[in-house]
């Protein structure tokens, strides 16, 4: 049977639609018992996981990915819950949580707003107009939630499988009309939706005990499953695969999955090359490094970067001179610096630069084209510049040129930085970013080495 995401602005007749269909279909309606569920399972607060899902991610928890952890927690619980099928599940973001698994309905409802209204001044007992200003914040709370964490405008028609409009028919016939479509042959039960269910669910399991309850890094570990064979990499894995292996293996259900998971012996990794370090010796992982996704503000990336700090693994903290910019896949896209911020908050420079580069891809045969920088520093401060700060940080970002991966040795990461002249440098793992590279740690493990090797040469009666 099929499962069925309902979503819904507040009081549009979501809950009355989700309790129709669950009748009919005989199915399993959820919404709120998902968090007091995953509350008690991973040991986060319930109201932590509903301000999660309820309220759009502010700067700090764009920083320390908090929403996120939550996010983990209510999307492994509700995996559990749908992998059968025949379950209902409104509100809370359901398409969004469940986005992974193919065949899922995803039903959009809309009501006019003197209904919605009517029903927020019987349900919450207010006035008009407070009842009016309840459904404008709630609405608009939900809207940003899903543009921030994915990007997308929670009312694009083309997220959802069927919008529904409660001014144009009634519950019962919008029921009817879901009804039909569960019967249709794209959503009827097989034995590789089954196995996709099993393994989204065991996938989802495996990375909230993962975050909530190993103490491993973020994203130092990844987990996989397809076809039912569950596989292991990431950057901490590489270098703990016994410790890895043996937490992984007390998740229901992931022992009987592992495959192909090498075990380390006692022998130190690469122990042709113990004595060179590799980049997941020297990175940072990703999680404590501030990333931005691309589609907030210029202003919002320049509170990142004045708000953010960075600890070295010397234990010394920085202020950063680079914020990572994310999509809204959680791929690394780019990097913004304090110059790229500064220059987008003057329009006048980033239109000379277009123009630059349209001259330079005419192939107009002029080798020096320079422009004066010159502006009146007032105007960082005038309304142009409030405007232009208004812009998404994608505008002024630098793409990634360049990543190393986290068993590539440190001759490699050096090259790479000297080559593309980059003072900072991803780190992925199957594609996925789990550390970034300061030049800072390269140099100081560079000066370690040249400094031991001086005192060396001293005392053996060398010259140096």
């Amino acid at each position: 049977m099929a499962i069925i995401t309902i979503s819904r602005g507040s009081l549009s007749g979501g809950a009355l639609l989700a309790q129709q269909l669950g009748e009919r279909l005989g199915a399993r309606v959820i919404s709120r018992e998902v968090i007091v569920e995953a509350a008690k399972k991973y040991g986060v607060s319930e109201d932590d996981l509903t301000q999660g899902l309820s309220t759009p991610p502010g700067l700090w928890d764009r920083l320390t990915r908090h929403k996120q952890r939550y996010l983990h927690a209510i999307q492994a619980t509700l995996a559990e819950m749908v992998e059968e099928g025949n379950t209902i599940y409104h509100g809370h973001g359901g398409m969004f949580l469940l986005k992974d698994l193919s065949r899922v309905i995803k039903l959009r409802l809309i009501a006019p707003v003197e209904f919605r209204v009517r029903s927020a001044m019987a349900e919450l007992r207010l006035n008009r107009e407070q009842a009016a200003r309840h459904i404008e914040e709630i609405d608009e709370k939900r809207a940003k939630w899903v543009r921030l964490l994915y990007g997308v405008e929670w009312a694009d028609p083309n997220l959802y499988d069927m919008v529904l409009n409660l001014q144009h028919v009634s519950i019962e016939t919008a029921c009817e009309l879901v009804v039909d479509m569960v019967g249709r042959k794209e959503f009827r039960r097989t034995s590789e939706m089954v196995k996709e269910r099993k393994d989204f669910a065991l996938a989802t399991r495996i990375r909230a005990e993962l975050t909530f309850h190993s103490g491993y890094p973020d994203n130092g570990v990844l987990a996989s499953v397809r076809h039912g064979q569950l596989r292991l990499s990431g950057p901490y894995y590489d270098r703990h695969s016994r410790e890895v292996v043996e937490f992984v293996r007390r998740i229901p259900g992931a022992a009987e999955a592992l495959v192909d998971a090498e075990i380390e012996t006692d022998a130190p990794l690469m122990a042709t090359r113990a004595h060179e370090k590799t980049a997941a010796d020297v990175m940072l992982p990703i999680n404590a490094y501030p990333f931005i996704h691309k589609w907030i503000t210029i202003r919002d990336a320049v509170a990142a970067l004045a708000t953010s700090s960075v600890k070295l693994h010397d234990g010394h903290i920085i202020r950063p001179r680079y914020v990572l910019v994310h999509d809204e896949t959680e791929q690394l896209v780019g990097v913004v610096a304090r110059r790229s911020l500064l220059r987008g908050l003057v329009p006048q420079i980033k239109e000379l630069e277009r123009m630059r580069e349209k001259i330079e891809a005419m192939g107009a045969g002029i080798t020096d084209f320079s422009f004066p920088y010159s502006f009146r520093w007032v105007s960082l401060f005038g309304p142009v510049a409030q405007t232009a700060a208004t812009e998404p940080v994608e505008s002024v970002m630098a793409a990634i040129r360049c990543s190393v991966r986290p068993d590539d040795d440190l001759s490699v990461v050096v090259g790479t930085m000297l080559q593309h002249e980059v003072d900072l440098l991803p780190v992925l793992a199957d594609r996925r970013p789990v550390g970034v590279i300061l030049m800072t740690d390269v140099f100081d493990t560079v000066a370690e080495h040249v400094m031991e090797g001086r005192k060396t040469s001293r005392d053996s009666g060398v010259s140096v």
